[in-house]
């Protein structure tokens, strides 16, 4: 027989102190609510870290309509996939997954399709839930350049709007990781860069993507183009990138830049180009200045027709890109067109009798108003 050691405690008493510690355990793991903050607020509360780093990332995909978002998302999410994706209708969704030893990350992509008139549609992927995640992609149509001017500033104006509606939410309540997340973008942008007062950055990661570059390299008012877009960019510290979906080195370049935004992989600076002379141009925030940029290409007078942007600043820029690329329709003709190509793909014979209905007696009440 041995004898138990003095001191040890018996079989009973050392199962009840080991179901003791899993309570406390289980104690420590439960998710603790605070009744004043809404569900995605306390399990992000509850999350270890901060920033982007091992988070799931949120990634809005936003700009011209036919500009091949959906093709650019397949090329870096399924990058050996030769289908053609199918054109987006209103917002698609789609994730893509990078592992990393015993890590996995994911990145939710939220595509918005429909070109600037579904706009209203941000508003679902940006939340003050996942704010903090959040990378905006504005993908610009190079074979349309008339329309890149109009689009890059809808798609500015309406996420920057959302961006801010979200940060009022939450510092309302107290929360600061909106001032966290204007520190993180400072710097990465450089807090010694020359031109740090002067830009008009919001927090959230950036990329503006100008696609087709293969129907637009021999474009006579190039160099108005990239100054134009160098310095949209510089602006607004976002990332700026000139490809074709179909130039197989474009893609490398482009899925490596969208790994650094989402996942914080490596970037090779030798991409990095801002000379159009020499090929499409990629920059990145804190890289390019005014000074470099330059001023814009000068005009005696604002071209016929000129719309003001509201901004004296902005206008410098835009006057010479109006003269080189003038704008072909408005807004409310291209949703019009839209809304119109949505009545056919999504035809109801009675529904569209009663509206044609109801569109008739518009027209006879507006014209007896005018008698």
């Amino acid at each position: 027989m041995v004898d138990k050691e003095e001191g040890a405690p018996s079989q009973p008493e050392s199962r009840r102190e080991s179901q003791v510690e899993d309570e406390k355990t289980k104690e420590k793991d439960k998710l603790k609510l605070d009744r004043n903050k809404t569900l995605w607020e306390n399990i992000a509360a509850t999350k270890p870290g901060g920033g982007q780093e091992g988070q799931d990332i949120n990634v809005l995909v936003v700009g011209s309509k036919k500009g091949g978002k959906s093709t650019l998302i397949q090329k870096f999410v399924k990058r050996d996939d030769p289908s053609q994706p199918k054109p987006t209708t209103a917002l698609e969704y789609c994730h893509g997954k990078r592992e990393e030893g015993k890590k996995t990350q994911t990145a939710h992509f939220w595509e918005v399709g429909g070109g600037s008139e579904l706009h209203m549609l941000m508003d679902v992927a940006i939340s003050p839930e996942n704010i903090h995640t959040l990378v905006v992609v504005i993908v610009l149509d190079l074979s349309n350049p008339c329309s890149m001017w109009e689009t890059l500033f809808s798609c500015l104006q309406k996420s920057n709007k959302r961006i801010q509606d979200c940060y009022g939410k939450m510092r309302a309540k107290n929360n600061s990781n909106p001032d966290r997340l204007m520190q993180r973008q400072k710097r990465k942008i450089g807090e010694e860069h020359q031109d740090i007062a002067a830009l008009r950055y919001n927090g959230i990661p950036t990329v503006v993507v100008c696609n087709k570059y293969d129907s637009y390299s021999d474009d006579a008012h190039m160099k108005v183009m990239a100054k134009t877009m160098r310095y949209i960019t510089h602006l607004h510290g976002a990332h700026l990138i000139w490809c074709s979906t179909k130039d197989e080195k474009d893609m490398t370049k482009f899925r490596s830049l969208l790994a650094n935004v989402i996942f914080g992989t490596p970037f090779l600076e030798k991409y990095m180009n801002m000379d159009c002379a020499i090929g499409p141009l990629l920059t990145w925030p804190g890289r390019d200045s005014f000074s470099a940029i330059g001023p814009p290409i000068g005009l005696q007078s604002p071209p016929d027709g000129f719309k003001t942007s509201g901004d004296s600043e902005l206008d410098r820029f835009k006057q010479p890109f109006d003269d080189a690329y003038p704008p072909k329709k408005s807004q409310k003709q291209e949703k019009d067109n839209f809304t119109n190509s949505l009545y056919e793909e999504f035809a109801e014979p009675a529904v569209d009798a009663l509206r044609a209905q109801k569109d008739e007696e518009l027209k006879k009440a507006e014209g007896a108003k005018k008698k």
